[in-house]
């Protein structure tokens, strides 16, 4: 494919107004971004890095490997000396009862001192089906000293393409962000009319559009996706009572050929989504959790999440907030506002209390260490759900928890939506994030008991079952057999990999934790990003039958391997959320305001 702009060119089209332009040719063939960073001013010399990691996937990981042919030139064309170094900064860790010690490569590229320095590299993207889809920060080079710098973004595409983004547009193919952080936050899909399916609407007067990706796209009901989406976008952006906190919103869908699941990754004005073409039930709820996202973790944050240091993992305590709380008012709202009933709502308040109460952890780890200790996770490496005990499943049971209990306590005055719009008031309009321990002080301000919220939050193995018979409700169990196939893996929407994080009776001597699962039974598992191959493979698996063979195809550090392991029947405890039979004035006065339905509907 014939690129059309050139580095001098790309110089005489810099914008006074942009410090730092960047330009993005997309090469559908040899499948690589070309990238070209003006940079002016630059006469002290530039130290250029990639971003380590990614917000919202909390996992360290090489990332200049990534950066092929990298050259500098000046404003006459000149070469200038590039000098990389590579900084191995060390990190201890806890493994069990072991201190060990993980290596985080940082590397820099300084460019010789010039008056305009322009950078070029290439990226590996491999076109699918007829599209192109890039992430930020495995693709933008950032001037260390410069991050601040409103960037102008350009890109060329190839003809009969267009191109998706959520950053405001300065011309054609043009778009304006005012800093390094706000570039980055921001994916890119585009492709031609034989590669993308492309719907919009309205919500409170701004465009979302609905960009689908990959052959199953085809299977997918558009006007129910579309309804979903919107019902999304009408009801979260009435709870938070203002108009939307962006001007546009992109819907960046890779859809698989699957009944239900979905997996995302959140940002200011979009989010990436692995979606089953069935669009199920699972797969809304995700709708709801990556779009309230909008308000909890990309505006309503802890300060260590933005502005961001990319070369190590953030330490905040308040992930279980930012993850699990926004799960519990993903399902909250949709029940509200009439999407869901009592039953569904029930069943995934139940779905969350027995996957915590099925991993021992549960005992010795808090929401909140969870959440601090995130890094220390997979080798050092962290990972996008928790240490030892996922931030999700702990923060959903700890948002019930505290809303019931704030609810009880005041009689009904206050809710948990008070402490959560107070924390918007706060983080709202571009101010900075809160400190930590503000959400505990703002749950006291509207009446909740501090020393509840830190049985709750601060301490392991909540009392969950307390908060709910406030409400007149009770946590039964029964036992049930199941088939066990002997291993639990996972992934977050920053991992690269679904890894294998638990092994148990079939799989002991056949998997090792960490092994990366590449394909079950012959089929390669599907999806862009960690959550969205977890769900790929629980479909794999959920017809799996004791004693008939499931074929992995795993990767065991550099050797990929074949593994058999043969499920066996099991029997565990099954937990279920009911009412009792004989509830007092209070609980059903408390249970109906926590269940009541928003009127209208959006």
């Amino acid at each position: 494919m014939k690129c059309l702009w050139t580095a001098g060119l790309f110089v005489l089209a810099a914008t006074a107004s942009a410090e730092i332009d960047y330009r993005v040719n997309l090469l559908p063939s040899p499948g690589t971004l070309h990238v070209i960073i003006h940079l002016s001013h630059s006469e002290k010399g530039t130290r250029l890095q990639l971003p380590n990691w990614g917000p919202g996937g909390y996992v360290i990981r090489d990332a200049s490997k990534s950066v092929q042919s990298l050259k500098a030139t000046d404003g006459q064309g000149n070469v200038l000396a590039i000098d990389m170094q590579v900084e191995h900064a060390t990190k201890k860790y806890q493994d069990g009862t072991e201190m060990k010690v993980v290596e985080n490569p940082i590397t820099t590229w300084t460019v010789a001192p010039a008056k305009d320095t322009i950078v070029e590299y290439d990226i590996n993207s491999a076109p699918v089906d007829g599209t192109m889809h890039y992430s930020g920060p495995s693709t933008y080079l950032y001037a260390v000293d410069r991050r601040k710098e409103k960037c102008k973004l350009e890109l060329g595409l190839p003809a009969g393409w267009a191109a998706y983004l959520g950053l405001d547009e300065a011309g054609t193919n043009a778009f304006t962000a005012k800093d390094y952080d706000t570039l980055a936050d921001n994916p890119v899909t585009a492709g031609g009319a034989d590669g993308l399916t492309v719907d919009s609407y309205l919500s409170r007067g701004k465009t979302h559009w609905i960009v689908m990706r990959g052959v199953a796209r085809a299977k997918v009901d558009r006007a129910n996706l579309l309804k979903a989406c919107k019902f999304v976008s009408d009801s979260e952006t009435d709870f938070f009572g203002a108009k939307a906190p962006y001007n546009k919103y992109i819907w960046h869908f890779s859809v698989n050929d699957a009944a239900d699941g979905a997996g995302g990754l959140e940002h200011l004005s979009s989010t990436q989504i692995s979606l089953a073409a069935g669009v199920g039930p699972r797969a809304v709820s995700v709708l709801a959790h990556e779009f309230f996202h909008l308000w909890n973790v990309k505006r309503i944050r802890s300060a260590p999440l933005g502005p961001f240091d990319y070369t190590k993992l953030p330490q905040t305590g308040a992930i279980w907030w930012l993850e699990g709380v926004t799960d519990y008012y993903a399902y909250t709202i949709l029940h509200r506002y009439g999407w869901t009933d009592d039953n569904a709502y029930f069943a995934t308040a139940s779905s969350n209390m027995q996957i915590v109460a099925r991993n021992p952890a549960h005992l010795q780890v808090s929401p909140n260490d969870s959440s601090m200790r995130v890094d220390e996770s997979n080798g050092g490496h962290g990972n996008s759900n928790g240490y030892l005990i996922s931030y999700y499943n702990l923060g959903w049971i700890a948002g019930m928890s505290l809303d019931l209990e704030l609810r009880s306590r005041t009689g009904g005055k206050h809710t948990l939506d008070d402490v959560e719009l107070a924390l918007w008031d706060m983080c709202k309009d571009g101010k900075p994030g809160f400190a930590e321990g503000e959400i505990r002080k703002q749950y006291v301000r509207f009446g909740g008991d501090g020393a509840t919220y830190d049985r709750i939050v601060m301490q392991p193995n909540m009392p969950v079952a307390e908060a709910l018979a406030k409400a007149g409700l009770q946590v039964v169990t029964k036992s049930e057999s199941y088939v066990e196939i002997g291993f639990a893996a996972g992934g977050g929407p920053g991992s690269t990999g679904l890894s294998v994080n638990t092994v148990r009776g079939p799989a002991e001597g056949k998997l090792k934790t960490r092994d990366q699962i590449l394909a079950v039974n012959g089929t390669a598992l599907v999806g862009d990003n960690g959550r969205a191959l977890a769900s790929s493979f629980a479909v794999a698996t959920r017809d799996a039958v004791a004693g008939k063979v499931i074929k992995l195809t795993i990767k065991r550090g550099d050797e990929t391997m074949e593994v058999e392991v043969t499920p066996t029947t099991a029997s565990r405890e099954v937990i279920t959320l009911d009412r009792v039979a004989n509830p007092t004035p209070e609980q059903k006065k408390l249970a109906d305001a926590w269940l009541a339905r928003k009127s209208p509907r959006p």
